[in-house]
């Protein structure tokens, strides 16, 4: 096997190892292991898509490397449980067959607000996957039908060199990947240093819509949203 082909497997691995150390046991007891149909999207390179209108700004699309400096622009794309409900194949001919079959299957569960469903969609979906190496660890819970916790242990380096840059740039990203993927209306996001708290925020979905991203300071906007940071 050459060396190209032993340094993708290697990255591959890499990633399937960051993506289950962010999914592992996030949930506790409503945690669910679900075996991934679509595994392969997951793969590096593939694009990921802006959050609202289904416009294709990933970070492939753009020839764009993904960094704190240009983490938030960019989202998972947004299911729309209601559509998934009732259609039992993707009217927009994109989304894979396999894919939407799963939506389709938890969309009831899902649309009545199920801890238990947005477990599995979490554990499924994977949207944080791709921010393991932007935190030393992530905590996801839910605070009710309308409203989702994500608590994220920060990478002690990234804080010090960018400070507020960072926990803003995260933590918007997190709220825009979790509002794509569940149907709440809250994300709080709280992030800490060895027990400390640096950053607490409430993102509500209203105060995300319409914002032109590629023109915010996270920082910024975490203050603007009533957020705290140390």
């Amino acid at each position: 096997m050459s060396e190209t082909n032993n340094g993708a497997l290697n990255a591959q691995e890499e990633l399937k190892r960051r993506l289950k150390a962010i999914g592992a046991d996030l949930w506790g007891d409503a945690e669910r292991a679900v075996e991934r149909d679509f595994a392969a999207e997951a793969a590096p390179g593939n694009e990921r898509r802006e959050a609202g209108a289904g416009a294709q700004a990933g970070k492939a699309a753009e020839g764009r490397k993904l960094t704190l400096k240009n983490l938030w622009m960019t989202a998972d794309e947004t299911v729309d449980w209601t559509e998934a409900l009732l259609y039992a194949s993707p009217r927009d001919g994109l989304t894979p067959q396999k894919k939407w079959n799963f939506f389709h299957r938890i969309a009831p569960r899902v649309l009545a607000g199920e801890k238990e469903a947005y477990a599995e969609v979490l554990t499924t979906l994977n949207p944080l996957g791709d921010l393991a190496e932007y935190a030393a660890g992530m905590v996801l819970r839910t605070l009710g039908p309308d409203r989702v916790e994500c608590a994220f242990e920060c990478q002690k380096d990234d804080l010090e060199k960018l400070g507020r840059n960072y926990l803003g740039a995260l933590s918007l990203r997190i709220a825009r990947d979790l509002l794509a993927v569940l149907p709440v209306s809250e994300v709080l996001i709280t992030g800490t240093l060895e027990g400390e708290e640096k950053l607490r925020v409430t993102f509500r979905r209203e105060q995300l819509m319409k914002q032109k991203m590629a023109y915010i300071v996270p920082a910024d906007f975490v203050e603007a949203c009533g957020g705290k940071m140390s």
